[in-house]
């Protein structure tokens, strides 16, 4: 019969093993698909970039003497859902700011019904163009991104553009705004095309939207899409007859996820609008120290511009929770980042205070390459 010291010992391993958290964690909650194939990998990446600073921050002792911990809960990309475990995260007292949420609709609904401010919490690097009382993004808009794609294509001479998106999460607006940009830009829409991305629906939406675009004979098509929708496309449409047509996307589309689904051939020079700095880009000190902690905690996964926007708001998040004091609030931490005014996360800034929260306003260009890598 095992002893006593190894039945307490295992009594312990199993009370750690039904706790995802020990008591005085300051837990950071986070609604983002793991399962919504539009949107899964994207979450899967902004999650590792949290974890790993954590891990970091974790190591070094936490911030004082706590440890700090993402609890990530998934909507499905359903925007009620969205509201729901949010209220869930908010009704948990140890949950003392909320980060890297994804979900656009989602994240409209919890503006328009003030659930951040009724919780008194904020909610940092949103993944869209949020703006609002209690709301600290890091990005630009889609919109920022898809008038840089309108204005490339301009500057390029591009003289037959279609517009696609799928009917789904911040597409239908953006296509809205891609469409009064083009105006204002001069730029020729001759076809404009919209797919369901009902699992039931999405693979005939997809072939009838490549068929109506490539009759257009465009030179060059933004697709306003994510996820395996925005991949099946590219895909599609480089099998029509006229499917050689530059192709833009916006940055929700994964380039590891493209080259994976759609092909090499067809991946070859997608451009991909970026709203966080390139991964590879070691001039910034931000990028250097992220390669540094992806290779000391995760190793074996990719770089990638959702796991640096998270990483970039982990470090957000850790900055102000060390500013709130040695007890903090969930009060304490958004005047703490109200206070983040002109914050240098590493050659890379924000800036924040109770008036104006603005993240960057810089939207790159970046292109697949021959061999499926991406290039700035």
């Amino acid at each position: 019969m095992p002893g006593n010291g190894f039945r307490i010992a295992l009594a312990a391993l199993l009370c750690i093993a039904c706790r995802a958290f020990a008591a005085g964690d300051l837990l950071i909650g986070n609604v983002a698909t793991t399962t919504n194939p539009q949107a899964a990998q994207n979450s899967a990446n902004i999650m590792l970039g949290y974890q790993i600073w954590f891990a970091e921050v974790n190591s070094q002792g936490g911030i004082r003497g706590r440890q700090v911990k993402l609890v990530n809960k998934d909507d499905g990309l359903v925007p009620d859902k969205m509201v729901a475990l949010t209220q869930e995260l908010i009704a948990d007292p140890n949950v003392i700011a909320l980060a890297g949420y994804l979900n656009t609709p989602g994240l409209v609904e919890l503006m328009k019904r003030n659930v951040l401010v009724d919780g008194k919490i904020a909610m940092v690097a949103p993944i869209g163009p949020f703006n609002a009382t209690n709301f600290y993004p890091v990005r630009p808009g889609y919109n920022d991104e898809a008038e840089r794609l309108v204005q490339e294509a301009a500057q390029t001479q591009k003289k037959r553009v279609a517009l696609v998106y799928f009917n789904q999460a911040f597409a239908p607006g953006v296509f809205k705004f891609a469409e009064e940009s083009a105006k204002r830009q001069g730029v020729n829409v001759v076809a404009t095309a919209m797919f369901e991305t009902d699992p039931a629906k999405i693979d005939a939406g997809i072939a009838a939207a490549a068929d109506k675009v490539s009759k257009a004979e465009p030179d060059a098509v933004i697709v306003i899409a994510a996820g395996i929708g925005a991949f099946n496309f590219v895909k599609r449409f480089r099998q029509t007859p006229n499917g050689e047509a530059q192709l833009y996307t916006l940055s929700p589309v994964d380039s590891f996820g493209l080259v994976k689904v759609a092909g090499l051939e067809a991946s070859r020079g997608v451009v991909i609008s970026q709203a966080i700095p390139y991964p590879n880009y070691t001039a910034l000190a931000v990028v250097r120290e992220y390669q540094k902690m992806m290779k000391k905690h995760a190793a074996d996964k990719p770089l990638s511009f959702y796991s640096l926007e998270g990483f970039i708001g982990a470090k957000i998040v850790a900055e102000a929770l060390k500013h709130a004091g040695p007890n903090p609030t969930r009060e304490k931490v958004i005047a703490a980042l109200n206070g983040l005014k002109d914050y240098d996360v590493g050659d890379f800034t924000v800036s924040y205070t109770a008036e104006r929260r603005v993240g960057s306003r810089t939207v790159d260009l970046t292109i697949v390459g021959k061999d499926g890598s991406l290039f700035r």
